[in-house]
């Protein structure tokens, strides 16, 4: 009996590696012995205020319920998300976090062979997803502040092109496209064409000039994908959302997985939607602590890119994987970036006590 069973797993299967995602607490602990509690991760680009208080009880008191199969379609959630972002519910498909959403889009709309441009340095899953489909990456590099190029992407589609790709603010360089860039680039890519914008961080920008899709989705191919993952602290409930046309939101239902939303996904996004006051906190410590960290980061002499998200990519003077590793010894995860260069690292932005302790441990290894 032949087991190599390589030999028939399809083609572009076989070039994925897989996505390894930030080291969690729990590996930390088994790996050095650590106390859990005093952990600190700031790896994963996660809420470190934790979830709106009115979610966790929305959470818990639907737990009675999980013998049953959620409510197929999510018409509440759908609903509530199209008042909030002034569209209709036809506009609206839930996913399983903004990257089923993204996964969607292609397995409807992208065929074998055609091409699927992306950013690059960018999250490594929209490669992983193309391979998937069998269709080719086609990967654009970012200018060497690491802002977007739009004209290069222009430039590089062609008759096979089916799906561009923009991660916006970009993950893993918080870099993100204003409103001129965009409405330029929308005017210039064929109408057979469509348009992913990976929003899962808009919430955290600040910058006024920022340029959402959500403007064109109406009259252009174009999908918003966004997540209650980042701002809205649910992201071990993978719940995710996009906006588009509801024609094309129509075929994407026809693949869409049978209750690919869970019920404690369902109500604790609705009462994460509708806490303000959790949002206002978590976008203020956010605003402070990208203040912190930058007059830190100058301090200590170290570059790093201004930001629009809830993370910090910082240039280290020697090997970003040295530190990472000496940092996970005492207790505090960052996410080595040696993908995109030897020196590179992302921090997540903490809560100001979790700040402090990774600035006074990087002085020191420094």
């Amino acid at each position: 009996m032949d087991n190599n069973i390589e030999k028939l797993v399809r083609a572009g299967i076989r070039k994925i590696l897989p996505y390894v995602p930030g080291k969690p607490i729990e590996e930390l602990n088994r790996a050095y012995g650590l106390d859990i509690e005093k952990i600190v991760k700031l790896a994963s680009n996660e809420n470190p205020l934790g979830p709106s208080p009115k979610a966790v009880k929305a959470i818990v008191a639907c737990v009675g319920k999980i013998s049953r199969y959620p409510e197929g379609s999510g018409y509440y959630l759908k609903n509530r998300i199209a008042e909030v972002t002034k569209c209709s519910p036809d506009n609206i498909i839930l996913g399983s976090g903004s990257s089923e959403i993204i996964s969607m889009l292609m397995e409807t709309f992208t065929g074998e062979g055609e091409e699927v441009i992306y950013p690059t340095p960018s999250f490594l899953i929209y490669r992983i997803l193309a391979l998937k489909i069998g269709a080719s990456p086609v990967e654009i590099p970012h200018k060497p502040d690491f802002s977007y190029d739009l004209d290069k992407f222009l430039e590089r589609i062609t008759p096979r092109t089916r799906v561009i790709i923009l991660c916006n603010p970009n993950n893993p360089t918080g870099t993100i496209i204003y409103r001129e860039q965009m409405k330029k680039f929308m005017k210039n890519v064929p109408d057979d064409v469509i348009i992913i914008s990976d929003e899962a961080y808009r919430e955290y920008v600040e910058d006024e000039n920022f340029g959402t899709a959500y403007p064109y989705f109406r009259e252009r191919n174009v999908i918003i994908a966004r997540t209650f993952s980042k701002i809205y602290g649910l992201a071990g409930l993978r719940i995710g959302y996009g906006i588009a046309r509801n024609e094309i939101i129509g075929f994407m239902e026809r693949i869409r997985p049978p209750f690919n939303t869970t019920t404690p996904g369902q109500e604790g996004a609705l009462a994460a939607i509708d806490d303000t006051e959790h949002l206002r906190k978590s976008l203020k410590n956010n605003s402070e602590g990208k203040a912190y960290l930058y007059k830190a980061l100058n301090y200590m002499g170290l570059e790093y890119t201004p930001t629009e998200a809830n993370f910090i990519l910082c240039r280290f003077r020697k090997d970003a994987g040295e530190i990472v590793k000496e940092l996970e010894k005492r207790g505090i995860i960052i996410r080595s970036m040696t993908g995109v260069n030897p020196g590179y690292a992302r921090i997540t932005i903490g809560t100001p006590e979790e700040n402090r302790i990774l600035i006074k441990n990087l002085k020191e290894l420094l």
